[in-house]
């Protein structure tokens, strides 16, 4: 039986200065207006659970094929937040 897992730990991710800057900078700006933070690599971490695929999605559209979309956010599924559209 095949026991390897095609997840790897986040510890094994190499992160580049300029993509940690924004969550070193958040980091500071928690312990100025808190008295405390979790640390850099915590908030990261916390960034990564929060985004639906759609928001990935979007991110690449917007960041990468420079496809300016909609502010409307979809559910995972795929469908648009009814709450949003104020129904």
């Amino acid at each position: 039986m095949n026991t390897a897992t095609s997840v790897a730990p986040a510890t094994s991710l190499e992160i580049p200065f300029h993509l940690r800057e924004s969550f070193e900078k958040a980091e500071a700006r928690l312990k100025k207006s808190y008295g405390e933070s979790p640390p850099v690599h915590d908030l990261m971490r916390l960034w990564l659970a929060c985004a639906s695929s759609w928001d990935i999605v979007r991110e690449f559209e917007e960041g990468v094929l420079e496809i300016k979309g909609s502010t409307l956010r979809r559910t995972d599924e795929g469908d648009y937040d009814e709450q949003a559209l104020n129904l």
